[in-house]
């Protein structure tokens, strides 16, 4: 057939499909060779046959255009498919035409569950983003961390490898909003996350808890070893935010690991509270977690 010889279709270029045909060209190739297979399955679709119909659904993706969207999309395309077929089987049996039309609409229809399905799935993981991040910082939220947090206990209940939590406050966050505005409190959130972004490891998962309460979770890292990173973290964050005033933003972190201070989450946030309000009441900038003192750093906390 002359037609699957063709570079492209000049008539797909005034219709919804010109994307598809500049950016998916071989997609048309794979239509065309498919309605001209009497052996290929219009039912299936190979691997690249299949990712080329998936792809479709990327030039929907971050758009507000739907699975309808898409589906006239391919049935524009499979309009002038058949346009093109008519010209160029003008002399054959009628039945032979019949029969490749019908075949053309099994395999455009196998793309378009191929591509929807693909549209789906991109739409949930799209959903799924946004569910698990807090929409200030682009930092994950509570929702994420308890998952987290959760995954990490069981990794360690299995093979006993421990994982550090640092919990972290904006010292003067409240200020800054009576005096200046919580847009200008805003502004000192989203520079605390771009610090705790470039000081924290790949591996890490750094979110915001609400308010000025931000967490990090460091996989396979004792006490001690976080200890490190909350003072690298609040180096960076005093370095690096500023209030309108002037002066420098500091952090308070409660560093805390397990199984050294607890095999629960509940447990561990709640030694990592302490600590962290232990910091703020000492002026420092880090405090490891005390579980034999919880008397004394809620005695800290209420002061």
């Amino acid at each position: 057939m002359r037609l699957i010889e063709r570079s492209s279709l000049e008539e797909i270029g005034d219709l919804p499909t010109e994307r598809i045909a500049r950016e998916l060209p071989q997609l048309i190739g794979d239509v065309l060779r498919a309605v001209a297979n009497d052996k290929f399955d219009p039912g299936e679709l190979g691997p690249e046959q299949y990712e080329r119909a998936a792809a479709l659904a990327e030039l929907h993706a971050g758009s507000e255009r739907s699975a309808a969207d898409l589906a006239r999309d391919i049935t524009a395309l499979q309009s002038v498919i058949m346009r093109a077929l008519r010209q160029e089987l003008d002399a054959i049996d009628p039945e032979v035409f019949a029969d490749t039309v019908e075949r053309l609409a099994e395999v455009t229809g196998t793309i378009q569950a191929a591509a929807a399905e693909e549209l789906v799935v991109a739409r949930s993981r799209e959903l799924e983003t946004l569910a698990n991040t807090d929409p200030l910082t682009g930092l994950n939220n509570l929702r994420f961390l308890q998952q987290q947090i959760r995954q990490l206990l069981g990794v360690y209940k299995r093979y006993e490898t421990p994982f550090a939590v640092l919990l972290l406050d904006i010292d003067g966050l409240k200020r800054v909003n009576d005096s200046h505005g919580h847009q200008a409190g805003d502004r000192i959130l989203m520079q605390v996350a771009m610090s705790m972004r470039r000081s924290i490891r790949n591996v890490d998962t750094a979110a915001r808890l609400g308010g000025d309460e931000f967490c990090v979770l460091a996989p396979n890292q004792q006490a001690a070893a976080a200890q490190v990173l909350a003072e690298r973290l609040a180096a960076a964050v005093e370095q690096e935010v500023t209030t309108p005033d002037g002066p420098a933003v500091g952090i308070s972190i409660g560093v805390v690991a397990c199984p050294e201070h607890g095999e629960e989450p509940e447990q561990l946030m709640e030694v990592a509270d302490r600590a962290m309000y232990k910091a703020k009441a000492g002026g420092e900038s880090v405090s490891v977690g005390a579980p034999d003192e919880p008397e004394v750093a809620e005695a800290t906390k209420r002061s």
